[in-house]
Order: C-alpha cells, then structure tokens, then sequence
C-alpha cells in the first residue's frame, strides 16, 4: 500500500515496482492511498483501470511507458477513511510505503518528536479509531493487526528528507505513546522503518505537459506525468514481512542507510 499518490511517486516507486513486476512476474501490487485530496486524479485513475503513463524524456528522444503496478486506490472522499483503515488490515498488506512530504509526518522540526500541537495530532489523539493523520492511520491499523492477530507490516518513508526512516519512525512511535505503552513496544519490537534514498526530477503535471503526452501518445491520459530519465533507489535492507527482489531495476539494497543522507 501506498500513502500518496502525487507526481513523483508516479515516475518513481511506481514505475519500479512495475519493472520489477514485468521482469519476475507474481502477484504483488500497489494498492494507492490519498487522503484529503487527490480525489478527481483517484476517479480518473479507476477509469483506466489503474493503468497510467510515464513519459521518460532525453537527450536521444523520449519513451512513453504504461504502467500497471497499480492494483487499486481508495480516497478517504469517494471512499471511506473506514474503508482505507481497514485495508490496512488485510492480511497479504506486507509494506506500507509514503510520499507525503514532510509535512505530512507531523514532527516538530526543533525537537524531531511528534508534533503534538498539530490539529490533526490533536484530533488522532482524542479520538485514536478515527485518525486523520498518516501517523494515527498507521498506528490505528496496526493496533488492529495486533489485535487480530496478523502479522505487522514495513513502513517505508519515500520521501526525499533526510533520515526519512528515523522520521517516520519518530511520527508512529510518538503517536503509539500517546496511546498506550505496550502498542509502542510492540511496533517497536515487530515493525521496521527501513531508510531509503530516492533520486528523479519530476516536474508536477502542468496543461502543457499533458498535452505534449497527448501528441506523443495519440490519446489523452490526465494521471500521465513526464520526468527525466535519471532514476535511482537506494533502500536499507531490513523489511518485516518480504519484499521482492529490485537487483538491476535501478534499485540498490544496503545493510543500512547513512545518516543524513539525502
């Protein structure tokens, strides 16, 4: 599953996984995430059965590519944050992955720690069964999964900040706390934040370059997206419940990611 369904994931872990997928085949998927926004692109999307384009542009010309890694997408506006909760549970979910800047993790950037002034902290602690933050989703649904006893899932920070796997770490366990002692120890103990560094230059979607992927294509795709074709993911090797294999697919797996890498 996937927090964050904008432009750079789109040409960039998007794109990977469905590389991954043509090469080895199997029967994982991305199931796309957004929740206050992103509704109109979420519809646009179902109506081309989840299937999207990247249009990869250099020096030597440019390669429209069709992507088909995305299996479904929920919208807390034309779904439920119920409906998107509860996904979260389902037993084959084994990587929670994010792009949602970083702003979207709630941390107080003097101390590093939940931001507990925040409206949407405030709103997840009072009323922890129905989170409105990314960082109270994720702790609701794993609350769920302890309880009926499934097994927890990896949380994957995408975005480009540094340490971003400390940073999502810092937002689940911090809103966990707030909750109870013994969930905070538990995901301490069973869940994984693997850092990960991620390198494309994404343009955000614009009429013009829509319109040139209309010409290059021949047919009109409002989720399309253009970038460069620089692409490059690097992610520590430490996930709870398998991942697939990225060898050769522009995907790099460490033991660990450096501190205050980029």
């Amino acid at each position: 599953m996937h927090f964050g369904f904008g432009a750079f994931h789109r040409a960039h872990q998007a794109l990977l996984t469905d590389r991954v997928l043509n090469a080895q085949g199997g029967d994982w998927g991305i199931c796309e995430i957004s929740l206050f926004s992103g509704d109109r692109l979420m519809s646009q999307l179902r109506e081309q059965n989840h299937l999207y384009t990247v249009l990869e542009k250099g020096a030597n010309g440019n390669q429209a590519i069709i992507v088909g890694a995305v299996k479904e997408c929920l919208n807390a506006k034309l779904d439920s944050l119920a409906a998107i909760i509860e996904k979260f549970c389902e037993p084959q979910v084994a990587i929670v992955s994010l792009t949602i800047t970083e702003k979207g993790y709630c941390i107080d950037p003097a101390t590093g720690s939940l931001d507990v002034s925040n409206p949407r902290i405030i709103h997840d602690m009072q009323h922890p069964t129905e989170p409105h933050s990314a960082p109270g989703i994720l702790v609701e649904a794993l609350h769920r999964r302890r309880e009926r006893g499934l097994s927890p899932f990896t949380v994957l920070s995408c975005d480009n900040i540094p340490d971003n796997g400390h940073v999502v770490k810092n937002a689940v366990l911090g809103m966990a706390e707030k909750r109870a002692a013994e969930l905070a120890a538990w995901i301490q103990q069973h869940v994984s934040f693997p850092g990960t560094m991620v390198d494309r230059i994404v343009p955000a979607a614009t009429e013009e370059s829509l319109d040139e992927i209309t010409r290059e294509l021949g047919v009109a795709d409002p989720c399309a997206i253009s970038c460069e074709p620089f692409i490059q993911w690097v992610i520590e090797d430490n996930f709870v419940a398998g991942r697939r294999s990225g060898k050769s697919l522009a995907c790099r797996w460490l033991m660990t990611c450096c501190p205050g890498s980029k």
